[in-house]
């Protein structure tokens, strides 16, 4: 009777851990979904922010907040000394590359709308999935053919080639934001695969914490070559706050901990709402319009990822950099 009795505690065990884990994604989901209706306002000039914040002093300052962050996550780990120049070195690219792409993420939501943002962000799947086809030497399978076509569908042509139509075919202010988002994939895919590649040399904490302060560097290094103006007043603190604590910070915590939880395949495929809490927010705290072009862009991102998740879960060098991680990125 006691074999049974321990079985059946497990089972419960478990089935809380799996509550606890997709608690955790979801919430993960939302608070990155933020990231686009706070961060917005803050790049443009209106009746209550009298100041426009430049999008690489926002960057520069979100990077120190997060690095500040998971500063004190980091007892009893390896010193900076132990970690190696070669180690190093792709630290510093990571931080860069991750530089870049906020950077460029922020130009681009300057000139286009949250909406659009919270659809377009879905490149750095696309991209990473272009860089494991053309330098992992990996190939899609037919039946994996009709869902990536999906996805560049709902990310890419969808929502930029609506725009365009929109605007009779011209390369408005909105269709360059829309094009920066883009390309501000391309550089988190870049992000994600060095990351990928260093994984197994230190923890997760400290390649978030030594890459956000190497990016915080080189967004004041900007600054401070193109005299770009640091102004940033008291109002802009909480919204600051709330991206890189919340949407950066304690949304990458939360996505860990679900990968270690649930796993590699429900954590992505969860995580992936983060474009319908983008597009809800939206709509709701800026007003912005959403339209069924939006609506039909998310079904079939949402769509071709569900068909792709055996492809984008078993891969092994992500589960290996979260989940052979999670264990020290814990507090």
């Amino acid at each position: 009777m006691e074999l049974p009795r321990i079985t059946f505690i497990q089972k419960i065990k478990q089935f809380s851990s799996y509550r606890i884990g997709y608690v955790l994604v979801i919430a993960a989901a939302a608070l990155a979904g933020l990231i686009h209706s706070i961060s917005k306002p803050l790049l443009e000039y209106s009746n209550i922010n009298t100041v426009a914040i430049s999008p690489v002093t926002l960057a520069a300052v979100i990077f120190i907040v997060n690095g500040l962050f998971f500063t004190p996550l980091q007892k009893n780990t390896d010193s900076i000394s132990k970690i190696g120049r070669k180690n190093l070195l792709l630290l510093a690219l990571i931080g860069i590359a991750e530089a870049s792409a906020v950077i460029t993420y922020f130009f681009g939501l300057k000139e286009s709308t949250a909406v659009n943002a919270s659809i377009l962000t879905n490149g750095e799947i696309l991209f990473s999935i272009l860089v494991a086809i053309t330098i992992f030497r990996e190939r899609l399978q037919k039946k994996e053919l009709p869902p990536f076509t999906m996805i560049i569908l709902g990310i890419v042509l969808l929502p930029v080639g609506f725009d365009l139509y929109h605007n009779g075919m011209i390369i408005t202010d909105l269709v360059y934001g829309n094009l920066l988002i883009l390309l501000s994939g391309a550089f988190y895919a870049l992000d994600i695969n060095l990351c990928k590649y260093v994984s197994n040399k230190m923890n997760a904490k400290t390649i978030t914490q030594l890459a956000s302060f190497v990016a915080g560097g080189f967004a004041l290094c900007l600054i401070f070559v193109f005299q770009i103006p640091f102004e940033i007043s008291i109002s802009h603190l909480p919204s600051i706050a709330i991206i890189g604590i919340f949407g950066t910070g304690i949304s990458t915590f939360f996505f860990i901990i679900a990968l270690r939880l649930i796993g590699a395949v429900r954590t992505i495929l969860l995580y992936s709402t983060t474009s319908v809490f983008g597009v809800i927010f939206a709509g709701i705290i800026l007003q912005e319009s959403i339209t069924l072009a939006h609506v039909f862009s998310i079904i079939l991102v949402s769509i071709g990822l569900y068909a792709l998740r055996n492809r984008l879960g078993s891969d092994e060098k992500i589960i290996h950099y979260f989940k052979g991680n999670v264990k020290d990125a814990l507090p």
